[in-house]
């Protein structure tokens, strides 16, 4: 990093270019916010000393009324794979991670605040802070990222005069001002402070008591060419920021020339950035510099309209195009003020010798209202009536022509620049309202939405590298956040059988690049209810009982919100699981938990291909088959039975016939028929009715 005096005169030489532009900024948002400001400067100069000077602030709600659509986008960020390292897994890891540090940090408010300073002046900022997650016991591997508010953008943040893209990500150094207390920082140091920068009284650096002052957190990016010595058996050593191996150990040079001497090797060049963070004050280094794991300056900035002629950047808010309209509104206002404190009756002008005799009767006309007033008329001087009546009559106040023309076309005009609809749509808002709106939409204001996407694409851009570099580098755990707002653990680099066979930390790496893409409604809120509606059109067209109508069922359980409603909603994720691995789908796993299900599910599957089971279906069709095998086995004893109960029936008719022919006994025919007929009865009784 620079010594302290190249630093300062950095500064001095970034902020002669800036400061006209960022004091324009900081006047209008003064302009349009404090009371009274609104006359300041040419409209409070001797012309309207002694005249009234409302403020009716329309500008202020105009204003208001584009921010409260902004914020009703509810914009995010989109990561995605765009290398073949990276993976969808590992996207849909780092977007849940991004999501946790956007919304466990101050990232709402972050986004609103510099929102209301580019709307309002037309420049505002955000910063993402590497913080450690015990301060108490700081470690390097232990940092999480942070989302902050950038106050007073236009007074605070100075970027290097040869940045020019609207990002800023082609910086090299960036300052932020901040006012602290003097005591409190002095103890925290120390040190005697003197304020940053020194010797200067542009906006409120200069402090007018001994109570605070100010301090610059300063950012500088580093661009160092490294040397990879490729050995062989994936040993590699770099040297140009230090001499280190593969590993991070370090090796000395001597080591490094005698492996040089004894191994064949490659030798590769290549050029690595990041950023140093400094703390300074007017005359002292607070905070000496130190390695962040970013790669470009972490405070972007966010403009309302913004432009570059001739090499030079031009930025406003919307305060800027409509000040004059305000302006001569609050004068016309002035105008009729001006009036309405006149007397708005007429008054009528005597001569003293005219109401000599009159005057308590003119005096309380207003209270006694008399039916008619009296005054004697004027002589001349030799007595004769020179005039009668008044002698002039004093008109109550008219508002003109040209202030009643000025006031119309006014009125107008604002309502023109105030636009006539609105340029954004919450993403849950129906087809019909959609069709509405663009009936009436004003897309004037679109410049100020598509800058504050390109901030916060910016402000990803800035954390994605930092975060593989804090949460990726080493394995340690990690907490993510779903798109249903659920919170889960994920351990980074967790050990697997890799695609190459390999065993190692081929989990949850982050490795490779990735698109990141700014879209309104990405908040789970939103993204929720429109899921949760599709899927109930969806059941329309596919019922509950099919595997069509199971995935729309589980999709609205799942894009239901609310802590009740926590449990159904893993169940239904569950059996999505389930149906997706039966239909041979990638069921894009997200959490460890649901990998966990996931291989259960797999297991189970595997189980009953080898040690098939009947499902209920065929195990009712199989059932249904032996009853009727059964009852056909019956019938076929039924008849078995009816054979040999009439063989012995005939047996015992052929037994009683001989009994009777050896006893000598005549058998009457009647003895005979009766046993036939018994028989008969056995054979009918017996036969099965087809």
């Amino acid at each position: 990093m620079k010594d302290l005096k190249q630093i300062d005169e950095d500064f001095r030489f970034a902020i002669a270019g800036r400061y006209d532009r960022n004091q324009q900024c900081l006047e209008d948002i003064r302009f349009a916010k404090i009371a009274g400001a609104q006359w300041l400067g040419s409209d409070d100069d001797e012309n309207f000393k002694n005249k009234p000077k409302p403020e009716n602030n329309k500008l202020f709600k105009q204003v208001n009324r584009l921010l409260g659509q902004y914020q009703r986008m509810e914009m995010n960020t989109k990561i995605a794979s765009a290398s073949s390292e990276a993976t969808d897994q590992d996207a849909e890891l780092l977007q849940g991670r991004w999501r946790n540090d956007f919304n466990m940090s101050d990232g709402v408010e972050a986004l609103n605040n510099a929102a209301d300073d580019a709307f309002f002046g037309g420049f505002g900022a955000i910063k993402v802070v590497a913080k450690y997650e015990d301060e108490e016991n700081p470690k390097p591997e232990n940092q999480y990222l942070s989302i902050e508010p950038v106050y007073s953008a236009p007074s605070s943040v100075v970027y290097d005069a040869g940045a020019m893209r609207k990002d800023k990500q082609d910086a090299k150094q960036v300052w932020q001002l901040s006012r602290v207390n003097r005591r409190a920082t002095e103890e925290e140091f120390g040190v005697d402070l003197s304020s940053y920068p020194q010797a200067t009284s542009m906006f409120d650096w200069c402090t007018e008591t001994n109570k605070d002052v100010y301090v610059a957190h300063y950012y500088e990016v580093i661009e160092k060419t490294l040397t990879d010595y490729v050995f062989g058996e994936g040993l590699v050593i770099t040297t140009g920021d230090g001499i280190t191996d593969s590993f991070g150990n370090k090796v000395t040079r001597d080591d490094l020339a005698k492996l040089r001497e004894e191994n064949e090797h490659e030798i590769v060049r290549r050029k690595t950035k990041f950023v140093e963070y400094a703390l300074l004050s007017g005359d002292k280094v607070l905070i000496k510099a130190t390695k962040t794991p970013f790669k470009s300056v972490p405070i972007i900035p966010q403009y309302g309209y913004h432009t570059i002629i001739n090499g030079i950047e031009h930025y406003c808010g919307e305060v800027a195009r409509q000040r004059d309209n305000q302006r001569f509104l609050n004068m016309g206002f002035g105008a009729l003020m001006e009036i309405l404190a006149e007397p708005q009756v007429e008054k009528r002008e005597y001569a003293p010798e005219q109401i000599a005799r009159h005057g308590d009767a003119h005096a309380d006309r207003n209270i006694d209202n008399p039916a008619y007033l009296m005054s004697d008329p004027l002589k001349d001087k030799d007595g004769n009536i020179a005039h009668l009546g008044p002698v002039a009559i004093h008109s109550a106040p008219n508002m003109g022509s040209g202030l009643a023309a000025s006031l119309q076309f006014l009125s107008g005009n604002i309502d023109e620049q105030a636009g006539t609809g609105q340029s954004t749509l919450p993403s849950n808002t129906s087809g019909d309202a959609i069709r509405q709106v663009n009936d009436r939409q004003d897309d004037a204001f679109q410049p100020l939405y598509q800058n504050a996407e390109q901030t916060l694409k910016a402000a990803a851009k800035v954390w994605l590298p930092a975060a593989q570099k804090l949460y990726f580098s080493g394995s340690r755990t990690i907490r993510i956040q779903g798109p249903d707002g659920e919170y889960s653990q994920v351990e980074t680099l967790k050990y697997s059988i890799g695609q190459d066979g390999t065993f190692g930390p081929n989990e949850n790496t982050a490795r490779g690049r990735y698109d990141i893409t700014v879209k309104a409604g990405e908040s789970h809120k939103s993204t929720k209810e429109a899921e949760k509606r599709d899927s109930l059109e969806l059941l329309q067209y596919a019922p509950a009982n099919t595997p069509m109508g199971q995935m729309a069922l589980m999709g609205a359980i799942q894009a239901t919100t609310g802590e009740g409603t926590a449990s159904i909603r893993k169940i239904a994720r569950f059996n999505e699981i389930d149906l997706m691995i039966q239909s041979g789908i990638d069921p894009n796993l997200k959490t460890d938990e649901e990998k966990q299900h996931a291989e259960q599910a797999i297991q189970k599957m595997q189980q009953q291909a080898q040690n098939p089971q009947k499902d209920p279906l065929t195990m009712e069709g199989e059932a249904r088959m032996m009853e009727g095998q059964a009852a056909i086995m019956n019938e076929e004893n039924d008849r078995a039975k009816i054979q040999v109960d009439m063989i012995n029936a005939e047996t015992n008719r052929m037994k009683v016939q001989i009994q009777a022919q050896e006893a000598g006994v005549k058998i009457e025919n009647t003895q005979a028929d009766t046993v036939g007929k018994q028989i008969d009865n056995i054979r009918a009784a017996n036969t099965p009715i087809t």
